[in-house]
């Protein structure tokens, strides 16, 4: 017990101390920047920003380390073995045991973890001026993604759990079937999913319209589907992106993005979107998850029965496939998926650069893309110009202060 007890502490401290650094690192000056001299393409950096974006940075980290501590007290606590029981005393068929009790996790880790959740995502929200969205109204989409979360993985957490105690490279198992799941997921997201809490319409803008569809046609996309959608009831922020696959695959334009930029910065974002469906980004990205989850499900099992081994006898466990063992297998890769995070990120990073390039070659529309940075990053209020290490450990696109100037030094008719 005391090696768990140190590793649970170490990764704590690697999260306490990452997040010092990066709250220190956000503090520093910022002197030796290159700034456009043009006050267009200059992010108004202001103090609300700046703690904004610390108290994002440090709410990854501790919710990282929140929820890792709360896998642990599930496992260490008589709670999971409970749990199982409880569902075994309802039924004694294994599967519908199964699924009984992976739901009563999923709501016993809901509420252990909600705390958090409320802060990070109503109260801060709140704090920033970045919504208008009721406690109520929030906390009915909160239930309903519960709700949502139940149906998909009871089902799914059972069928692993079957895996685990009847196959012995179960690890091969759940990443083979973890294929289909993914693909099913991304084509039903977009028709199922997001519906639920938010309307999608065509494009009302009819001159944006057809703006739009010749640069659609330009860059060869054809028949392209192009939604605008009500996200204003959540929040006041700007998005646009590219969802779905084969007859559902679609790019979305939030309705906020459409009411805080003309018509150039609007054609500027949505050809870094068309860069993404015209360069197969969708499909790449699941490769390389695939490649990821591959070794993390090889790692997973090694480590799930090494730690089993040695300490489940403390936890009164004999098996990884008993659903009392559930906490301890979901701390193991969840923390292997916090440390290749990194990996994740770099690659994102990467892509999305490349539909930035993607987008200057097929618009030209330069300082209008460098314009849409700078109201992204004013209206999001996050700092611009993150510390490195936020960068390389977490950040899916690149810094805007650095998507501004590459906007703004990319030669024009470069194609």
């Amino acid at each position: 017990m005391r090696m768990l007890t140190r590793i649970a502490l170490a990764f704590a401290a690697v999260a306490v101390v990452t997040t010092a650094v990066a709250v220190a690192a956000a503090a520093q000056p910022r002197g030796g920047e290159a700034r456009p001299v043009d006050k267009r393409f200059e992010v108004q950096i202001t103090d609300e920003m700046i703690r904004h974006s610390r108290i994002e940075d440090t709410l990854y980290f501790a919710g990282t380390a929140w929820t890792a501590a709360m896998l642990l007290l599930l496992l260490l606590t008589p709670a999971s073995r409970a749990m199982r029981d409880a569902a075994a005393r309802v039924t004694q068929r294994p599967f519908v045991r199964d699924m009984l009790y992976v739901v009563m996790l999923i709501v016993a880790l809901g509420l252990l973890t909600f705390p958090l959740t409320y802060y990070g995502d109503f109260v801060v929200p709140h704090q920033f001026a970045l919504t208008d969205q009721t406690f109520g109204a929030w906390m009915g989409e909160m239930l309903k993604g519960l709700g949502i979360a139940l149906a998909l993985f009871a089902p799914i957490g059972a069928l692993a759990l079957v895996a685990v105690r009847n196959v012995r490279r179960w690890w091969l198992v759940l990443w083979a079937c973890s294929i289909p799941v993914i693909v099913f997921m991304v084509i039903i997201t977009p028709v199922v999913l997001d519906p639920m809490f938010n309307k999608f319409e065509p494009l009302k803008d009819q001159v944006l319209k057809a703006k739009l569809l010749d640069l659609a046609s330009r860059a060869g996309i054809e028949r392209g589907r192009v939604y605008q959608s009500d996200k204003s009831k959540q929040t006041k922020t700007m998005n646009a992106y590219v969802t779905g696959l084969g007859p559902t695959a679609r790019i979305v334009m939030w309705d906020t993005l459409l009411q805080k930029m003309d018509h150039d910065e609007v054609l500027a974002v949505m050809g870094h979107e068309m860069g993404h469906y015209v360069l197969l980004h969708i499909w790449k990205g699941l490769g390389v998850s695939l490649a990821i989850s591959f070794f993390v499900f090889l790692l997973g099992q090694k480590l799930g029965e090494r730690g089993l081994s040695r300490w489940g006898a403390r936890w009164n466990l004999t098996s990884l496939g008993d659903p009392a063992a559930a906490p301890w297998l979901l701390l193991v890769f969840f923390v292997l998926g916090f440390l290749v995070t990194p990996i994740g990120a770099a690659y994102s990073r990467h892509v999305e650069h490349e539909s930035d390039i993607f987008s200057l070659e097929l618009t030209h529309l330069n300082e209008p893309m460098a314009t849409a940075f700078v109201k992204l990053a004013e209206n999001s209020k996050r700092d611009p110009n993150p510390n490195p290490l936020m960068e390389y450990w977490c950040y899916s696109h690149p810094p805007i202060g650095k998507r501004i100037r590459f906007a703004l030094e990319y030669p024009r008719g470069a194609r």
